[in-house]
């Protein structure tokens, strides 16, 4: 059914070429509505808090180390009320090389991000960054807000980044990109359903697709002293449903 929903989670992962089962840095669930020609993506702080009688309290991004991507396709699942139906896993070598290819993204870097420890130096403006920028850039931490304002970045990196890759002249670039796509991207997205999402999506552009943090609040375990995102379990079950119709959530920045 070419009009049905479909899921997909993105992972971001810090491992060489080859590696799948690594924690996952960034965590987007990608919503798609062919139907009415809508798309929302949904942010999952690294950091939000699950919890399981045997483990304990634990962090979503060492789902994909400990048991792969399908399984946290099948956590994501049950915690957004939908079904997931495939996975994407990026690496940062490859993201890096992508961006390269594309010929960077011009976007309004909004602040001034400086980081002696993680030697990232952008300057507030409009620029074009490169791969090594790029990554720099979408990992960003090292502020007040933490895990939460960068998931705010990577919203507008990401869309700066589909406003461009939505172009026709973007299939001038495939000879180019395919090779790093297959070396560096891993999906169990099968061809047949690959063809198809490429040509859903031209379907999308910056004012049909929301994108979202998955609302909730800083808490720390009062035992072991670790720093949990806090989901609503509800909220999250009906958000992608209330993005759809409209609504919106702002998110706690600082802790």
């Amino acid at each position: 059914d070419r009009g049905r929903d479909i899921n997909i989670l993105i992972l971001g992962i810090d491992a060489r070429p080859g590696e799948l089962n690594s924690r996952s840095d960034t965590m987007i669930l990608v919503s798609l509505h062919p139907s009415i020609e809508r798309a929302v993506l949904v942010w999952i702080p690294r950091d939000t808090r699950l919890y399981t009688p045997i483990k304990g309290n634990y962090k979503i991004n060492n789902i994909n180390a400990i048991k792969g991507p399908e399984a946290a396709c099948e956590v994501v699942a049950t915690l957004m009320g939908v079904e997931v139906d495939h996975y994407v896993v990026v690496n940062f070598q490859g993201f890096e090389r992508i961006i390269d290819i594309l010929g960077g993204v011009e976007m309004d870097v909004d602040i001034n991000l400086y980081s002696t420890r993680s030697n990232v130096y952008l300057h507030k403006g409009r620029q074009r960054l490169n791969g090594k920028e790029a990554l720099k850039y979408v990992r960003f931490r090292a502020m007040p807000d933490a895990d939460i304002g960068r998931t705010q970045r990577q919203q507008r990196f990401v869309k700066a980044l589909l406003n461009q890759v939505l172009r026709v002249e973007t299939i001038t670039r495939l000879p180019r990109l395919l090779p790093e796509l297959r070396e560096n991207i891993y999906t169990n997205i099968r061809l047949p359903d690959l063809l198809f999402l490429t040509e859903l999506a031209f379907l999308f552009d910056e004012n049909n697709i929301s994108t979202q943090t998955l609302p909730g609040y800083h808490f720390i375990d009062p035992y072991s002293g670790t720093s949990y995102w806090e989901v609503d379990r509800d909220i999250a079950r009906s958000l992608i449903r209330s993005v759809l119709t409209g609504h919106s959530y702002e998110v706690e920045l600082k802790p």
